[in-house]
C-alpha cells in the first residue's frame, strides 16, 4: 500500500471515532453500554495498515514528515526485537511498500485527479490492468478515490455490479454518496456521459480548457474527480468508453479498466503491485509509470469501503443491500491474490459493548469463549483520597506513574501493559495479553519479550512503592494487587457502581462528584496503543454520563456550568452536553454564553464536516430570543 493511501486510511479512522463522539447519546451513570453500535471495533485491515505505518516511521522519515513520532513504543521494540522497526515484512504486506520518496511528497493515495500527484503521469485515455494482480490493483485504485479528501480532489467512484461482484465478492456493500453502484456498464456510461457534458458546457460558458481552470474563473461548484471502474471486454461498450475517456481527462473523469486496454495504456500487475508496461501505449509520453501499486483482497476492500462510507456520511454504515449479483465462482478462504500478512481476531479485547473483563457480570461469556472474572478487591465505597504507601497510577488524561523512580527507564511496553491491566481491572490471561499487545511478535519469542516487560514493570512498581507483590502471575493470567495501588480509573468504575446502587440522593451526589473528579481526559491520552480506541470511547462515554447527572442533580447552578464547562473539554463534539450547558448559563441569565455555546459547537463540528442538530440550533434561539429570556433577565443582572 503506498503511503499516502495509508495515511488517508488512517485519519480516516480517527475521522470515524471522532464523528462516533458526536453521536454520543447520554444513559443512566454506570451503564455499560452494551449494545452501543458506535462501540464496534474498526476492521482489523485498518489495524493493519497503522501497524504498516508505525515500522515504517524513522527518525528521518519523521523528520521529512514534519510531525511528532506516532508511537512511544518504536524505540522500545526496536531495542528489543531483531531487524528493530525497520525489518523487512513479507512481499505485498499492507505498507510494506511505504518509502521516504512518498514521505518526502507528501502526496495522496495514487489515484487521477487534477490535485493528485500522478495526474501527470496517468493516461489520458484510461488505464487497463492486466496480469494476476489485476483485480486487487483495481481494488487498490477503488478504494484510493473513496479515501481521497478534498486536498487531494477526493472524488466519486462509479461501477457497475457486475464488475463491482467479480471485484468484491459480496452481494452487500455500505452505502456511501460518493460509490455509485449501477445495474450495467450501459448506465454506468450514462451517469460519466452526463456529467461530461455539464462539465463541457461549463468550460465553454468560461472560456477555459480544463476543469481545473474553473476556479479561476469564479465557478464554485465543487466538480470532484469522477472514476470509472470496468471491465475492459465489454465490446458492445468499447467505443463510448473509449469516447468519454478520451476526453475525460481534461473534464477530470477517468477510467481504470480490467483487462488489456489498446485505446489507452495497459500494465502488467504482478500480485505484489509492481508493474511492467505491456509494450503497447498510446499515451504521448509512453506507458504509464505509476510505480508499486496498492494490492488489496476483497475482504480488505470491504471492510476499507465500510469505514470510509462511515466517514462520507457520518452516520453508522447502512446495512440496505446495494443489489450486487453473487460473484460467479466465488473463493473460499485465502485468495490466491492476497498477500496481506494474517491479523489475530482480537475482538474479545476490544469488542466492549459485547463483553469485557470490566463491565461483563461474572460468568459471562466473552466472545473468544473467556470467562468474565470479578476483579478482586471491589469496594463499593469510592476512593476518595490516596492511603499513604500506595503506588500512584493515572491512565485519564495521561499514562505513568506518580513519582515514579526513573533510576532505570520504564520501557514503554511496560508502560502499555499496565495502562492494558488497569483497563481489564487488574487482570487479563497471557494469551489476550500477547493477542493485544505483542500481535507481530513470533509465538516462539512472545512469552519471552512478554516476562521481559512484565520484569521490568515490576522493578519499577517496587522501586517507586518499596516492596510488595505489586504484579502476579496466577496460572497463564497477570494481575495486579490492587490494595497497593491507587489507579484513578478504578476509582472512576467504583464511584460509578456506587452512584448505580444508591439509595439515596446525597449518597448519589457525592459518587458522582467522585466519578467526575476521577475522570481527568481521555485514557492514556497522546498514547497510540492498537487496542486502545474502542475502551477509551467506553470509558469517555461513561464519564460524559456522570459529568451530565451530576450537572442535572447539583442545586447548585454554578457547580453544573462549571461540570458541563468540563466535559465540552472532555469531548467538544457531543451535542447532548452542549445543549444542557445552554440551559445550566440561561437559567443563571448568562446568554452571551448560550450563543457562544452555540458558536463554539458550529465550529468544532465544522472540523469534521458535521452541522449541529436542528433541536441543538432551535434550543439555542429559544434560551436566547423566547420567553426564557425575559425569566432570565434579571437573573442575569443579579449574576
Amino acid at each position: 500500500m503506498d503511503l499516502g493511501l495509508a495515511a488517508a486510511i488512517t485519519a480516516a479512522a480517527a475521522l470515524v471515532w471522532a464523528l462516533r463522539r458526536r453521536r454520543y447519546r447520554p444513559q443512566p451513570p454506570g451503564s455499560q453500554r452494551r449494545g452501543d453500535v458506535d462501540l464496534a471495533s474498526l476492521p482489523a485491515v485498518v489495524t493493519q495498515i497503522r501497524r504498516g505505518l508505525r515500522r515504517r516511521y524513522t527518525a528521518e522519515d519523521v523528520d521529512i514528515l514534519g510531525t511528532d513520532s506516532p508511537s512511544a513504543d518504536l524505540t522500545d521494540d526496536r531495542s528489543i526485537s531483531s531487524g528493530g522497526v525497520d525489518r523487512p515484512t513479507s512481499a505485498g504486506t499492507v505498507g510494506e511498500s511505504i518509502g521516504k520518496e512518498d514521505l518526502a511528497g507528501g502526496r495522496g493515495p495514487v489515484v487521477p485527479g487534477r490535485d493528485n500527484a500522478v495526474a501527470a503521469a496517468w493516461p489520458p485515455a484510461g488505464l487497463g490492468l492486466t496480469g494476476p494482480g489485476a483485480p486487487a490493483a483495481v481494488r487498490g485504485f477503488l478504494t484510493a478515490a473513496l479515501a481521497t479528501t478534498a486536498v487531494h480532489g477526493g472524488g466519486t467512484v462509479v461501477i457497475c455490479a457486475t464488475t463491482a461482484a467479480a471485484l468484491l465478492e459480496t452481494s452487500v456493500l455500505a452505502e456511501s454518496p460518493r460509490l455509485t453502484v449501477t445495474d450495467g456498464l450501459a448506465a454506468a456510461l450514462d451517469l460519466c456521459e452526463t456529467q461530461a457534458l455539464h462539465r463541457t458546457r461549463l468550460l465553454y460558458q468560461h472560456e477555459v480548457d480544463t476543469v481545473a481552470d474553473l476556479p479561476d474563473a469564479g465557478h464554485e461548484e465543487a466538480l470532484p474527480p469522477v472514476l470509472l471502474i470496468a471491465d475492459a471486454a465489454a465490446r458492445h461498450e468499447r467505443a463510448r468508453v473509449a469516447a468519454l475517456l478520451a476526453q475525460g481527462n481534461r473534464l477530470d473523469i477517468h477510467g481504470v479498466l480490467l483487462g488489456r486496454w489498446p485505446e489507452g495504456d495497459t500494465l502488467v500487475v504482478d500480485t505484489d503491485g509492481t508493474t511492467t508496461a505491456d509494450g503497447t501505449s498510446r499515451h504521448a509520453t509512453g506507458p504509464a509509470d505509476l510505480g508499486r501499486l496498492t494490492v488489496l483482497t476483497p475482504t480488505e476492500t470491504v471492510d476499507l469501503i465500510t469505514t470510509l462510507a462511515e466517514t462520507h456520511t457520518g452516520q453508522p454504515p447502512s446495512t440496505r443491500s446495494v443489489d450486487l449479483p453473487a460473484a460467479p465462482t466465488p473463493t473460499p478462504g485465502p485468495r490466491a491474490d492476497s498477500t496481506a500478512e494474517a491479523v489475530p481476531d482480537d475482538g474479545h479485547a476490544c469488542t466492549v459493548a459485547a463483553g469485557s473483563a470490566y463491565s461483563a457480570p461474572e460468568g459471562a461469556e466473552f466472545p473468544s469463549g473467556r470467562q468474565a472474572v470479578a476483579p478482586s478487591g471491589h469496594s463499593d465505597q469510592p476512593k476518595t483520597t490516596q492511603p499513604g504507601g500506595l503506588v500512584a497510577v493515572r491512565t485519564l488524561g495521561t499514562a505513568r506513574i506518580v513519582e515514579m523512580d526513573t533510576t532505570i527507564p520504564l520501557r514503554a511496553k511496560a508502560l502499555e501493559l499496565l495502562v492494558y491491566l488497569v483497563v481489564h481491572d487488574g487482570d487479563a490471561t497471557q494469551d489476550a495479553i500477547l493477542d493485544d499487545l505483542l500481535p507481530d511478535a513470533p509465538r516462539s519469542k512472545a512469552p519471552h519479550r512478554l516476562h521481559t516487560y512484565v520484569s521490568a514493570l515490576r522493578k519499577t512498581l517496587t522501586r517507586t512503592g518499596g516492596p510488595g507483590s505489586y504484579l502476579t502471575h496466577p496460572a497463564r493470567r497477570y494481575a495486579l494487587t490492587r490494595d497497593l495501588m491507587d489507579v484513578d480509573l478504578w476509582r472512576m468504575r467504583d464511584a460509578l457502581r456506587v452512584a448505580h446502587r444508591a439509595t439515596t440522593p446525597d449518597t448519589r451526589l457525592a459518587a458522582l462528584r467522585t466519578a467526575v473528579d476521577a475522570y481527568g481526559g481521555a485514557l492514556a491520552d497522546g498514547f497510540d496503543y492498537e487496542w486502545i480506541e474502542v475502551h477509551r470511547e467506553v470509558i469517555r462515554r461513561q464519564a460524559l454520563d456522570a459529568h451530565l447527572a451530576l450537572a442535572a442533580a447539583t442545586g447548585d447552578p454554578a457547580e453544573a456550568v462549571t461540570v458541563l464547562q468540563a466535559a465540552i473539554r472532555h469531548d467538544p463534539y457531543a451535542e447532548p452536553v452542549y445543549q444542557q450547558a445552554m440551559r445550566a448559563h440561561a437559567a443563571l441569565g448568562h446568554l452571551d454564553e448560550v450563543r457562544a455555546l452555540r458558536e463554539t459547537l458550529i465550529h468544532r463540528l465544522d472540523d469534521i464536516d458535521a452541522t449541529p442538530s436542528k433541536d441543538t440550533l432551535d434550543l439555542a434561539d429559544q434560551l436566547t430570543t423566547g420567553p426564557a429570556h425575559a425569566r432570565s433577565s434579571d437573573g442575569g443582572r443579579r449574576s
